[in-house]
């Protein structure tokens, strides 16, 4: 999965099949061949009007398809790569949901904190999900990556901020008995 689309995922999909993985590219709500032409930003605003949010859709589409392939296709818990820092909490709060679907989760471009997005002047119109409605009073970035725990989680190449507000996050892990660390390179 990928900010930019999975039309512009090539080059990380070509990586994971010559490393010998299958993989399904997908474009959840909002992204993609799944964006809406003109005015995008109204649709978010009307699913939000009637309770829902753009962030639940795309987790629920995720997870569908995650069950589908563990389940239905039999293929065991999937591992999810997203690019970008959209796609990033999308993968984040599917994983943190589908315990049994989601085997693995690798973020390429994660944000350290939600507040980010706020510092660097993003809008609900160009990323609706990162507004979701009272989803920073309960938890943020760091919170949800210990919901994914003790599964595989990995940041690739953190920035500074992803380092410093998840660096707990390997004391987390060691507690579970995992020895793992997600923000080794």
């Amino acid at each position: 999965m990928a900010d930019g689309g999975r039309a512009e995922a090539g080059e990380q999909v070509a990586k994971l099949l010559a490393a010998g993985h299958r993989v399904i590219a997908i474009d959840p709500y909002y992204f993609g061949e799944s964006k809406i032409k003109s005015r995008d930003f109204l649709f978010a605003l009307f699913v939000s009007s009637v309770g829902e949010r753009p962030l639940g859709l795309q987790t629920s589409q995720v997870g569908a398809v995650a069950r589908w392939l563990a389940g239905d296709r039999k293929l065991g818990s999937v591992s999810l790569v997203a690019a970008g820092p959209r796609m990033s909490l999308i993968a984040l709060a599917s994983a943190a949901l589908e315990e049994k679907a989601i085997g693995s989760l690798t973020l390429h471009g994660s944000l350290g904190l939600l507040k980010e997005v706020i510092e660097q002047g993003g809008a609900v119109n160009t990323m609706p999900e990162q507004f979701c409605f009272g989803l920073l009073e309960q938890t943020d970035i760091n919170r949800l990556a210990l919901l994914v725990a003790p599964r595989d989680l990995r940041f690739a190449e953190p920035s500074e901020r992803v380092r410093s507000e998840l660096a707990s996050s390997k004391d987390w892990y060691k507690l579970l008995s995992k020895d793992f660390d997600p923000l080794a390179p």
